[in-house]
């Protein structure tokens, strides 16, 4: 198993931020140079990145180059990368394609696609084959991640109820990207959803996360994906599970904070983890 952390693209090139990624940003890297905040967190027991694309912004190959450069060294590794995130926009299977090259540029092994984004390509079985075939022919595994409830998702349960989105990808025989967060704001418990699935679960988005009306409601992102120890959800029983059972994929830290509160998840993380019950 391998501890990573979330990384956006533009944080780690700046300059080529645009207004929307000048908005939308990591605080990891508040004030502090790229070394300090590799080094920081290869001393929390963090062993890699996740790399998530930038919206809005087109990487290119010099820009994908560029960021495997000062990864590795800074004596890190991309362990996967996540798609471009999309706003009520599907995911052509071209950009699913293009992802794919952009990980075995960069040498990572599993790549990330929002379930909510795949539309209803999700149910052809030109779309199944598709991801199958790319998947065998790149030695890549996709995890597609659960979504969470929200009145506009109400009618695709498949994206983000706990059961239904199991069974369908065990009927696509897909992997799957356990967002904890996604989870637990719909309903779901973490714990029972991973021993049921850990067969297709290549990649985890460890968060926490606290239920409160504001996040059902007008403020979406409150109390959502928080260091841990900072939520109500059940961490230190579901890191436990995860050496228990032996899990073997990815643990990415998806949290919003900034790289003390990054590096102190890694901290208490390994701490459960190595812990006897």
């Amino acid at each position: 198993m391998k501890l990573s952390a979330a990384l956006f693209f533009t944080d780690i090139l700046p300059h080529r931020r645009r207004l929307f990624n000048k908005i939308i940003k990591n605080k990891i890297f508040n004030d502090r140079t790229t070394t300090e905040v590799f080094t920081a967190l290869k001393k929390a027991g963090v062993d890699g990145i996740e790399l998530l694309l930038p919206t809005f912004t087109k990487a290119s190959d010099e820009d994908i180059r560029e960021v495997k450069k000062i990864v590795e060294k800074n004596d890190m590794i991309i362990l996967s990368v996540h798609q471009v995130i999309r706003l009520f926009i599907t995911t052509p299977i071209s950009e699913v394609i293009d992802t794919v090259r952009i990980a075995k540029m960069v040498g990572a092994k599993v790549i990330v696609l929002h379930v909510s984004t795949v539309g209803k390509q999700l149910f052809t079985k030109e779309y199944i084959a598709a991801i199958h075939q790319l998947q065998v022919e790149n030695g890549i595994m996709i995890g597609f991640e659960n979504m969470e409830k929200y009145w506009g998702s109400l009618h695709r349960g498949h994206s983000w109820h706990d059961d239904k989105f199991a069974d369908l990808m065990n009927r696509n025989d897909f992997f799957i990207t356990l967002d904890t967060t996604h989870l637990a704001h719909s309903g779901g418990s973490i714990t029972d959803f991973f021993k049921k699935n850990k067969n297709r679960i290549v990649n985890i988005h460890l968060s926490d996360y606290r239920r409160h009306i504001l996040n059902r409601t007008v403020l979406p992102m409150f109390n959502k994906h928080l260091p841990i120890g900072k939520g109500t959800l059940e961490m230190e029983k579901f890191i436990k599970t995860l050496k228990e059972e032996n899990y073997q994929g990815i643990v990415t830290m998806e949290m919003h904070t900034d790289l003390t509160g990054i590096c102190e998840s890694a901290q208490q993380f390994h701490t459960f983890f190595n812990t006897h019950s």
